[in-house]
């Protein structure tokens, strides 16, 4: 009751100062409670910034400030302070991977872009994944009915996500995915960074494991470290090699680091999920809309099925039939080994491109240069207010 009379306070205060102009140079960019500059908002920050440097004015909104390390350009505010609706008040763009903050009150001259936060269009979104949650019902149109674009990843998010969020189809800019745009030029600092940061030598082979949240049953996604462990173990046994294993839990979720191992690494440490599998050799999860970023590296992901059932039945479902998928599919961890020891060579570039035609992919790495031209630089474009 609290937040719900804070929040319609500071609305009401910024409809008395509606008359204050936007600087049509201000860009704030929020990742929906993640910590350091990450997703898709980073991404096109980032490429605006490269691109047209020192003419924009860039904000960065967090509940995590202290993870964001000082960059030249960039403001750091935390979501929900005095500082963050100062801002927004004056902002032009908004820019968010997930729904629009309910506290902030869109006034005429300013434009909400949504750029999302998973690519294809495989788990349920929007209306279908209400249920009982009477807040969530309350809000909806609160947080996605004020928005002026959606970027989407493919013809069949364009579809789904319209009417799952009951949006106009004319607002998706079909541009793909900016923070995908990295799987399409070599980026071997990356690598490195990613590297050097775990301490991983460069011939260790790198599985990523990422299992996605269960909203029905949030402690089924901890999975055993020790079992992780000897997985590792074993595929160095086997294979004379050596391999490590970065454990992501999803974002949700509370990360044990107290049984972190050897070759069993804290995947969460490292904020930015692309660079990760940008870097990785292998894919291993459930359901997490990760595959379609990492099938663009044409490296092989591996799908786990023992909670695919219930899944299905008392979580969120899927929009693509899981069927479709074209990923390899075992049941548990104990086909872990000898699956990745059968496919770890295998190049899936061509079967994975042939399933992104047929979801009408869009992205071809120039998500970012086409956002940037047709939003922030388009015909309605005029000389900055300084």
């Amino acid at each position: 009751m609290k937040l719900k009379i804070k929040v319609a306070l500071v609305r009401l205060l910024q409809s008395f100062l509606s008359f204050i102009p936007v600087k049509k140079n201000r860009i704030m960019f929020y990742a929906h409670n993640r910590k350091g500059y990450v997703c898709n908002p980073a991404a096109l920050m980032t490429a605006i910034q490269q691109k047209y440097p020192e003419e924009y004015e860039l904000i960065w909104v967090t509940g995590f400030p202290e993870s964001c390390e000082k960059r030249e350009g960039i403001t750091v505010v935390r979501q929900r302070s005095l500082e963050y609706f100062r801002y927004f008040i004056r902002t032009k763009y908004f820019v968010t991977n997930d729904m629009v903050d309910e506290s902030l009150v869109k006034k005429r001259g300013q434009i909400f872009i949504d750029t999302w936060h998973g690519g294809g269009a495989y788990k349920k979104v929007g209306i279908g994944t209400i249920g009982e949650d009477e807040v969530f019902a309350e809000n909806f149109l609160k947080w996605y009915g004020r928005l002026d674009y959606f970027l989407s990843s493919c013809q069949m998010c364009t579809d789904l996500y319209a009417k799952a969020f009951y949006l106009k189809p004319d607002i998706f800019l079909e541009t793909g995915t900016p923070r995908n745009d990295i799987f399409f030029r070599k980026q071997e600092e990356t690598k490195q960074k990613v590297r050097d940061f775990y301490h991983i030598s460069p011939k260790t082979k790198i599985i990523l494991f990422a299992p996605s949240f269960q909203h029905s049953a949030p402690e089924k996604e901890q999975y055993d470290r020790n079992v992780l462990q000897n997985v590792v173990e074993e595929l160095h046994r086997k294979t004379k090699e050596d391999w490590v294993m970065l454990y992501r839990a999803h974002y949700y979720s509370e990360v044990d680091k107290k049984t972190e191992q050897l070759w069993l690494k804290d995947g969460n440490a490292y904020y930015e999920m692309q660079d990760l599998l940008y870097t990785a050799d292998i894919l291993v999860t459930d359901f997490s809309s990760c595959i379609w970023d990492f099938a663009l590296t044409g490296r092989p992901i591996i799908l786990m099925e023992n909670r695919l059932a219930e899944y299905e039945s008392e979580d969120r479902g899927f929009f693509v039939p899981y069927e479709f998928w074209p990923y390899i599919k075992i049941q548990d961890l104990s086909q872990l080994v000898d699956t990745i020891l059968q496919y770890e060579a295998e190049d899936f570039s061509d079967r994975y491109a042939e399933h992104m035609q047929k979801m009408g992919s869009f992205e071809t790495g120039s998500a970012c240069e086409q956002v940037i031209d047709t939003i922030f630089r388009g015909e309605e474009y005029e000389k900055y207010e300084r």
